[in-house]
């Protein structure tokens, strides 16, 4: 039943309601005495969302003043998965939370869960978040401890984007109280370690990094169960000694780093709910992949000792913090028409991440291309290489310098026949972090695959192969995301996508070849080998390899219109052969050449999830199905005969 429907519903049960002949009043009296009938959280949805705000408004109100902790939580849940309040009645709501929240007599968890509401709704408010903003600067230290500990996590979402000094008082203030203080430390060290990866000079970069450091060893001694903390004081750890030029043992403190990071990646795991995106509580599933992701780059680096090595662990640890530190603090809001999402992100400074993430890029063709003949002078490139990472992470204004790139004036001393080359994969790589950042789109298909990955045995029982295969599907989606939005003008390699011919159409290889030298341009292109032999008694199209496991993506091309259950009936197959001796998941991407008037699917269509068995095992196989639209035309060329009507709910 329809929200709209449920509360007419149960108002028609109370005897000769009529809407037309109604005032607000008798609305709130008569759901007064009848909303023993259904949850509050059900009722405060449905007065929410009915379309006559002008009679329901009051009684909406009185649900919010009169509504108990757990009803208030369901309510808060209700608003951080993407619930929408009419736009007459956002400002009047947004202010029962607040005074709700700020009413000192109520039960703390009541307030906790209102303040949490009113934040929400601040997000696209900005008179309300003013008064917010107003009502936790003047918070005491005699309130109620544990609404102090919930009001410092919101005070720090808050200040995250919109930072005020009034705010990092309060925190100072709330780290004195007993029940608050390791939520206020915690907050206080993410905001210092916002400011050092932000510093444009070594001085100021070490002593943020040091001053978040202290504040996360607080925040584990005032609570044991503070996991994050100790892990981003670990990552703290590297990060000062690199700065004060102390060369400790690199491989126990990758160790101490794995080991943290591994323990809160479990703590992170999704629970049975749908995600709450909407509110403070972060995008979780980015931030756990991207812990994994620094796990795995981290092993690939431990085991050498040079000061490169600490040069490359250093630059691993800012680059995934920036991505781990933006998904912890990010939040998503819903224009009042109910679409259009917006994702609010800290504000940090992105261009160290991408630098450094280019002059990774760029060393790796360097060593690729060393023996070919085209870089007589390889060495010399490398050692460029290392000492612009070196500039970057050490935060040195030569190498951080808004407007200047180390990577563009490395990329002038190429021959010229290899400059496009090396720049084609750093610009799809540049592309695909954007669209990971801007897009709601790119966490939806990315929570809806590891959500039902865990139908999957070994994804559900091996964490480490959990982690791995997030990875993977991390680096995967952002190559779909990225050629769903790409143009030829932006990037000419997807072109192939744009080719309409019946008699020469794209073929597979053109997909691979794309998908490959985007690879090749990630932070997999250690683990992943293409055209790989002998597994399963074949050649799997890219094999990626990490520790014991093995998980292999398979491309293909197809014709004629096929659903995604057919394109995995088709070649689902020969993608789960590969997969017999070890890890029971695999990636098949598929390019689709079926002429959909030159349009594409909705990003959310274009991946799935598949489970089967085959040749009688007992052993259920998860295949992840991409879909690569091709035969496309930019949208501008697109006719009308590429809409069709929606289909009707009974079909």
């Amino acid at each position: 039943m329809s929200t709209n429907a449920l509360l007419d519903g149960l108002l028609s049960a109370g005897a000769r309601f009529d809407f037309g002949n109604s005032s607000p009043d008798d609305v709130a009296l008569a759901l007064s005495a009848l909303a023993g009938e259904v949850e509050e959280a059900q009722l405060f949805a449905a007065l929410a969302s009915h379309p006559r705000t002008d009679l329901t408004e009051k009684a909406l109100l009185a649900a919010i003043h009169a509504t108990d902790v757990l009803a208030m939580m369901e309510i808060a849940s209700w608003l951080g998965r993407g619930g929408l309040i009419a736009p007459s009645s956002r400002k009047a709501v947004g202010e029962a939370f607040r005074k709700r929240a700020a009413n000192a007599s109520d039960h703390y968890g009541v307030r906790a869960q209102a303040l949490k509401a009113a934040m929400i709704l601040a997000q696209s408010e900005a008179g309300l978040r003013l008064r917010l903003q107003a009502d936790l600067i003047s918070l005491e230290a005699t309130d109620d401890g544990n609404y102090l500990r919930h009001a410092a996590r919101i005070a720090g979402a808050i200040h995250a984007h919109a930072p005020l000094e009034e705010l990092r008082e309060l925190l100072t203030r709330l780290a004195n109280v007993k029940e608050a203080m390791d939520e206020a430390l915690f907050e206080l060290g993410l905001d210092a370690l916002r400011a050092g990866m932000e510093a444009t000079t070594p001085e100021a970069a070490l002593s943020e990094f040091r001053q978040a450091q202290a504040f996360f060893e607080r925040a584990e001694q005032a609570s044991e169960s503070r996991i994050d903390a100790k892990l981003y004081r670990s990552c703290l750890d590297v990060l000062v000694d690199f700065h004060t030029g102390q060369d400790g043992d690199l491989t126990t403190y990758v160790e101490a780093i794995q080991q943290a990071a591994f323990g809160y990646t479990a703590y992170l795991m999704r629970s049975d709910r749908d995600a709450e995106t909407g509110s403070w509580l972060s995008v979780k599933d980015c931030e756990r992949v991207h812990w994994s992701s620094l796990a795995l780059r981290l092993e690939s680096l431990a085991g050498k000792l040079s000061h490169s090595a600490w040069i490359s662990v250093a630059a691993a640890l800012e680059d995934e913090l920036l991505s781990i530190y933006t998904a912890s603090r990010s939040m998503f809001r819903r224009n009042t028409a109910g679409g259009l999402e917006e994702l609010l992100r800290p504000r940090i400074v992105g261009s160290m991440q991408k630098e450094l993430r280019s002059l990774d890029i760029l060393e790796l063709w360097i060593a690729e291309n060393s023996s070919s003949g085209l870089l007589p002078d390889a060495d010399a490139l490398r050692e460029l290489v290392v000492h612009a990472r070196e500039d970057l992470v050490a935060h040195r204004p030569s190498g951080a310098v808004v407007g200047s790139s180390p990577t563009a004036a490395i990329i002038e001393r190429l021959p010229a026949s290899e400059q496009a080359t090396i720049v084609a994969r750093i610009e799809a790589d540049a592309l695909s972090i954007l669209n990971e950042t801007v897009s709601r789109s790119f966490i939806e298909v990315l929570e809806a695959a590891t959500n039902g990955l865990m139908e999957n045995g070994d994804y559900a029982k091996h964490e480490d192969a959990r982690r791995f295969f997030d990875v993977v599907l991390l680096h995967t989606t952002r190559f779909l995301v990225a050629r769903h939005d790409l143009s030829v003008a932006t990037f000419p390699l997807v072109a192939y996508l744009f080719n309409r011919s019946t008699d020469n159409p794209p073929l597979e290889a053109d997909l691979q070849h794309d998908f490959v030298n985007f690879l090749m341009g990630s932070t997999l292109a250690q683990i992943c080998t293409p055209e790989a032999r002998d597994l399963g008694g074949g050649r799997v199209d890219v094999l990626f390899t990490f520790r014991w496991m093995k998980t292999t993506a398979e491309l293909k091309r197809s014709l004629p219109k096929r659903s995604s259950d057919q394109l995995v009936d088709e070649y689902g197959p020969q993608a789960i052969a590969y997969q017999s001796t070890n890890v029971s998941f695999a990636i098949l991407m598929v390019l689709d050449l079926f002429d959909r008037m030159g349009a594409q699917p909705d990003i959310r269509d274009q991946i799935s999830l598949h489970h089967r068995t085959v040749a009688d095992s007992s052993v259920q196989k998860t295949v992840v199905l991409f879909r690569v639209q091709g035969k496309r035309h930019t949208p501008s060329d697109l006719g009308k005969s590429a809409l069709t009507a929606p289909k009707s709910k009974s079909a």
